[in-house]
C-alpha cells in the first residue's frame, strides 16, 4: 500500500514534483446523437439546436452540434488538478478532501454530431491560500485540451481544484429562505420546493430568431434560468447522463471508507459530511458551470457563438437548495471582425447567495453583415 499523504504541506511538495507532466489517462467519447441528448437530459438543457435534427438542419450549422459544455461528458478534466501526477492511492479524503473551484474555458470550434472527442490533461501550477472556514487550501490547476478525431482543438480549459485538510466539520453557507434575520444561518431551506422537471419543458429560448449585436445594450438583464430545487434525481441525472455509468472498485471503496461512491461519494450523505466536509448530498461543480453556459446559449440564440466562459464555484449546492441563474450584459465591443458581448452570470440559491458566478464572451451577428 502506498504511503498516504496526510498534510497539505506534504501534498504541495509532492504535487510540485509533477508540474508539467501529461497524464496517461486520456478518455474519449463519441458525440453521437444519443450521447448529446443524454448530456442535455443530465443538465436539463432541451435546446432543440442540440437534439432536434429538423431544427438543427435549418440552422447555420446545418446539422446537430453538441452544446459547448458537452466536453464535460468526455471528462470533467479534474484529475490533474486533484492529484497532479501523484499516485492517486496516496491521496485520500480521509485526510485531504478536494472540491471543484472553477474553470476558464475557451471554445475553439463546434463539436459536430459524429465527432469523437479526446481529453488530455497536463499538471499546472499550485497556489496556497488561507480560508477562514477551512484553513490552508492548495488551489491546483489542470491544463486540459479536448480534440476531435481530426486532431483539431475544440476546447481548452484551466481547471481549478481546491485541496485542503479534513476539518471534520461541514462547510457553512447561507441556506435560509431569504426571510431569516440570521444572515449566517446554515439551516436547510424552508421555502416551498420547486420541481425541476417542468421547468425544463417550459423554458423559452431565443432559438432561430437572430439576436443582433446592435440590439444589445450594456446593463441589459438576460432572461433568468430557474433550475428549481436540487434533488437526488438532479444529482443522479447529471451523474449518469453526463458522466456515465462507471462502477467503483473494492479498492476505491475501502480507500474512501464508503459503501457507495456513486457520484464520487455525493450520494452517500455520511461520506459527503465526513470526507468532503459538505452539509449533505451535493452537486458536481461542473453541473453549475453547465447552467451558467445554458443561460447564455438560451439568450444568444442559434446564431450566437459562445467563445469563452470563466466560472468560479464559491459555495456548496446541496440537495434541498433552490437555484436560479441570472445574467447581465456588462460590455460589448468589436474585435478582429467579431461582434462580441460580455455577459456576467451567477447562480443564486434560495437565500440570494451567489454560489457560482462567472463571465461569458459571446459572438453575435451584426445587421451590417
Amino acid at each position: 500500500m502506498a504511503d498516504l499523504i496526510t498534510s497539505i504541506d506534504e501534498f504541495e511538495t509532492e504535487y510540485r514534483k509533477t508540474i508539467g507532466d501529461q497524464l496517461a489517462y486520456q478518455p474519449s467519447k463519441e458525440a453521437n446523437l444519443d450521447n448529446i441528448r443524454r448530456f442535455g437530459d443530465g443538465v436539463g438543457d432541451y435546446n432543440p439546436l442540440w437534439r432536434d435534427e429538423g431544427h438543427a438542419a435549418s440552422s447555420r450549422y446545418g446539422m446537430v452540434t453538441a452544446p459547448p459544455p458537452f466536453i464535460y461528458s468526455v471528462s470533467l478534466g479534474v484529475v490533474a488538478g486533484e492529484t497532479g501526477n501523484i499516485d492517486r492511492r496516496r491521496v485520500s479524503t480521509v485526510h485531504l478532501p478536494v472540491n471543484y473551484a472553477g474553470a476558464e474555458i475557451k471554445f475553439h470550434r463546434p463539436i459536430w454530431v459524429g465527432d469523437r472527442i479526446t481529453c488530455t490533461e497536463v499538471v499546472g501550477e499550485t497556489m496556497r491560500k488561507t480560508s477562514r472556514r477551512i484553513g490552508a487550501i492548495a488551489f491546483n490547476t489542470g491544463l486540459v485540451t479536448y480534440t476531435n478525431q481530426r486532431h483539431e482543438v475544440v476546447a481548452t480549459t484551466r481547471t481549478l481544484m481546491a485541496r485542503f485538510e479534513n476539518t471534520g466539520a461541514t462547510l457553512e453557507y447561507d441556506r435560509s429562505d431569504g426571510d431569516s434575520d440570521d444572515g449566517e444561518s446554515n439551516d436547510g431551506p424552508t421555502a416551498p420546493l420547486v420541481p425541476a422537471d417542468p421547468l425544463v419543458w417550459e423554458r423559452e429560448r431565443r432559438g432561430a430568431d437572430p439576436r443582433f449585436y446592435e440590439d444589445v445594450d450594456v446593463g441589459e438583464q438576460i432572461p433568468a434560468l430557474p433550475k428549481g430545487t436540487y434533488s437526488v434525481t438532479e444529482l443522479f441525472l447529471f451523474t449518469h447522463g453526463v458522466l456515465g455509468t462507471g462502477r467503483s472498485t473494492r479498492g476505491a471503496l475501502e480507500a474512501e471508507g464508503s459503501p457507495d461512491l456513486g457520484g464520487g461519494g455525493r450520494f452517500d450523505e455520511e461520506h459527503a459530511r465526513k470526507r468532503r466536509n459538505m452539509p449533505g448530498q451535493f452537486d458536481f461543480g461542473p453541473q453549475r458551470v453547465c447552467w451558467l453556459s445554458q443561460v447564455v446559449t438560451d439568450w444568444m440564440g442559434d446564431d450566437g457563438v459562445l467563445r469563452k466562459l470563466q466560472a468560479s464555484i464559491r459555495h456548496p449546492n446541496v440537495v434541498g437548495d433552490t437555484n436560479t441563474v441570472y445574467g447581465e450584459v456588462t460590455d460589448k465591443f468589436e474585435l478582429d471582425g467579431q461582434y462580441l458581448v460580455e455577459v456576467s452570470v451567477r447562480n443564486e440559491n434560495q437565500s440570494g447567495l451567489a454560489t457560482a458566478l462567472g463571465t461569458a464572451l459571446v459572438a453575435l451577428t451584426s445587421r451590417q453583415g
